[in-house]
């Protein structure tokens, strides 16, 4: 606003009357910090090891993919004779190793229980959607990596929660490192004053009262007050309805029956790669033949090849002038989708084969192992050309993606690289299946390897060693060492009933995921203020340890080291709920709840952001007015909301702020403006204690 007057005219003034307001931050948002499928918004993996705000679990399906999995579930199929008829019973055990990544099954967890946005900080990749410096995780062999997402996750501000999904599944983690793990996010909480961790234990023991995880957590977590109130532990492990990410392809059958059928189910599948006109032998002669001329081949291989090489009007002249147009590109693009459904069709067949291959092994190793270990030696022979470096397999997955390249493509120049002179090209990959000549004439291919020779050799040695399984077998049934996706179009209801049975496993999480999400519902539907206690859990079957009331006297309170634990209990008739709201500073009056403590980080975060304007604003009475109104007002909303306990707002918080109340004389000097601000938070009713006594009859 102007403050001299110059020019003759009307001058407009606003004058501020109303203070300024605080806007209250969010209370709820955790930072799941594990790993993921993948991490991709645009190009592979740029969202590695970046947090990333996500609202929904179709987010995090979209940027990170799904779970793991699972390959080792166990299926046992078992047909008993009766008076009454055949009877079929199904038997599905849990993976017997578990794939060690939790996040996807977390997410989902957290977003049933009522979660809404949070943050993602993938610190490793188990998918192939990665990029050129990305390298696929197999398994979690330390916590070095969750320390880093740690580390990343300091620099955003808007995440109040921590978690890690996954610690409990380190490979050979002990509880020194694991519970470091934790130190650490607590000792980041004490620094930033805005953040809380749940934490969870390593692991449980369901038939022990007395669980050592228990122990082992009190004696390596913090024992620092001013820096356990800013954490929580839940317990124990909790079993859900959530079910298994499987890969129906790695699941691999037992059938015991009272009539052996195995091997017929077998032969009935060598027939199709037997076949004479469509099977392994026909198709590898379609791609390549050799009996034409000594040294020279035909079929779709020499076909493409010609193409590439010819001079006449629709060859590229590779061993010329190259020249391009849409009817060469046309004409190559036909010989090439001839060679791929070959390609294609070659690779189902050897799939086939590896599926009867497997089937017989599995039939025949109970009854005579030298057969067995003559199919799997003659199955690696047979693999051999298929499955490595410069082979089948990887040249038909490189010839697809070159053939997308050179259908997007029109470019001379371009196509010259596609077809002959980058690294991955369609003839530096087509050499790798029949290395030719160069050519001279260009009118015919001489050989110099081909790489399908070997087919048909170690195909006749598999099929012998296979059909010798034949009358051997005594107690397998039809579906024995089948994989579980070939089984639908073999017997569709006993498929049905096996997914079934999958689906019913239940998967057992650690609980952080399930609390973050109560956390989110009851800040959203009551406030922060409330306790996250005495609510049920969704998707939950039931906890994985049976908690008394005598053994939660020993979890909610420590005598010893003050470290409480917050019980997960099921009761009759009202499901699985959590069972306490203390903080791991359970002996401390000030900061034993977890809503007291979650309150003044919301509240110290808001006034804090809301203040930040005042920064240089002149230190005089002017301002402290400004900036106790802006407060007193927020406070006020959260008194009538039921936060702060007193019957008049005098009674449930004071702002104080000026020379001679907060501040001195020297302080003014050194440019600072204190504030002090109390408050009567709610703390819940954790124990609700009734008395009762006689009365007197006195009629």
């Amino acid at each position: 606003m102007a403050t001299t007057y110059k020019t003759p005219g009307v001058y407009v003034e606003e004058i501020v009357k109303f203070p300024p307001s605080v806007a209250q931050v969010e209370t709820a948002i955790p930072a799941f910090i594990g790993y993921t499928e993948k991490a991709t918004n645009k190009i592979n993996g740029d969202l590695k090891l970046q947090p990333t705000r996500i609202t929904s679990l179709l987010e995090y399906e979209r940027f990170f993919g799904f779970a793991k999995p699972e390959t080792t579930i166990s299926v046992t199929i078992n047909d008993v004779a009766t008076e009454n008829g055949d009877t079929r019973s199904i038997v599905v055990d849990q993976p017997t190793v578990k794939q060690p990544f939790l996040m996807y099954y977390s997410m989902q967890l957290f977003f049933a229980n009522g979660g809404g946005p949070c943050y993602i900080i993938s610190v490793g990749r188990y998918g192939d959607d990665l990029d050129e410096d990305d390298s696929q995780i197999t398994a979690i062999n330390n916590i070095d990596a969750l320390n880093d997402g740690l580390l990343e996750l300091e620099k955003v501000d808007e995440p109040t929660l921590i978690l890690f999904p996954d610690a409990t599944k380190v490979s050979g983690i002990n509880s020194t490192d694991f519970y470091g793990l934790y130190n650490n996010a607590l000792m980041q909480c004490q620094n930033l004053q805005d953040k809380f961790t749940l934490i969870d234990t390593l692991s449980y023991d369901e038939s022990s009262p007395t669980d050592s995880n228990i122990d082992d957590l009190r004696a390596k977590i913090s024992s620092e007050k001013d820096t356990i109130k800013y954490g929580a532990v839940y317990y124990p492990h909790l079993e859900t309805i959530l079910d298994y990410a499987f890969d129906s392809n790695k699941i691999i059958l037992k059938h015991y029956s009272y009539t052996a059928k195995a091997y017929d189910q077998i032969a009935t599948g060598l027939a199709g790669i037997e076949n004479a006109t469509t099977g392994i032998d026909a198709t590898v002669a379609n791609l390549i033949d050799v009996t034409t001329a000594p040294g020279n081949i035909s079929g779709q291989m020499s076909d493409l090849l010609l193409q590439m090489y010819s001079n006449d009007a629709t060859g590229f002249d590779l061993g010329g002038t190259f020249v391009s147009d849409p009817a060469k590109k046309t004409a190559f693009l036909d010989k090439l989708n001839i060679l791929l459904a070959s390609l294609e069709n070659l690779s189902l067949l050897k799939n086939s084969l590896n599926d009867e291959a497997n089937a017989a092994i599995s039939t025949i190793s109970d009854e005579d192992m030298n057969i067995a270990t003559g199919i799997s030696n003659a199955l690696t022979a047979f693999n051999s050309n298929f499955i490595g470096t410069d082979k089948i397999d990887s040249v038909y997955k490189n010839l697809k993606a070159l053939k997308k390249k050179i259908q997007d493509e029109n470019a001379t120049t371009k196509l010259l690289k596609i077809i002959s002179t980058d690294a991955v090209s369609f003839d530096k990959e087509l050499r790798k299946l029949v290395d030719y000549t160069n050519l001279n004439t260009q009118t015919g291919i001489t050989l110099v390897t081909n790489n399908f020779s070997g087919i048909q050799a170690n195909l006749l040695s598999l099929l012998n060693t296979i059909k010798s399984v034949s009358g051997k077998d005594v107690n397998n049934g039809a579906l024995n060492g089948r994989k579980l996706n070939t089984l639908e179009t073999i017997d569709n209801a006993t498929f049905n009933k096996i997914l079934t049975e999958i689906y019913n496993l239940p998967i057992t999480l650690p609980p952080s995921a399930a609390i973050a999400g109560v956390y989110a519902r009851v800040d959203r539907d009551r406030g922060v203020w409330k306790a996250p206690a005495n609510v049920s859990l969704n998707y939950v079957i039931k906890p994985t340890v049976k908690i008394t009331n005598t053994i939660q006297d020993n979890l909610n309170v420590d005598t010893v080291a003050g470290k409480s634990i917050n019980a997960i209990r099921t009761f009759t008739g009202k499901g699985t709920l959590v069972w306490g709201s203390r903080t791991l500073a359970g002996n401390d009056s000030e900061w034993r709840y977890v809503p007291v403590r979650r309150f003044f980080n919301m509240a110290e975060e808001s006034i804090k952001k809301a203040t930040e304007q005042f920064v240089f604003e002149a230190n005089d009475a002017n301002t402290w007015i400004r900036v106790r109104a802006m407060i007193e007002n927020f406070l006020i909303l959260q008194w009538r909301a039921g936060a702060l306990a007193g019957a008049k707002p005098e009674q449930a918080f004071y702002v104080r702020i000026g020379l001679g109340q907060t501040m001195s004389a020297v302080d003014i000097l050194d440019g600072k403006m204190i504030i002090e601000i109390g408050m009567a938070v709610v703390r819940p009713a954790e124990f609700i204690i009734l008395r009762f006594s006689h009365k007197m009859q006195e009629s």
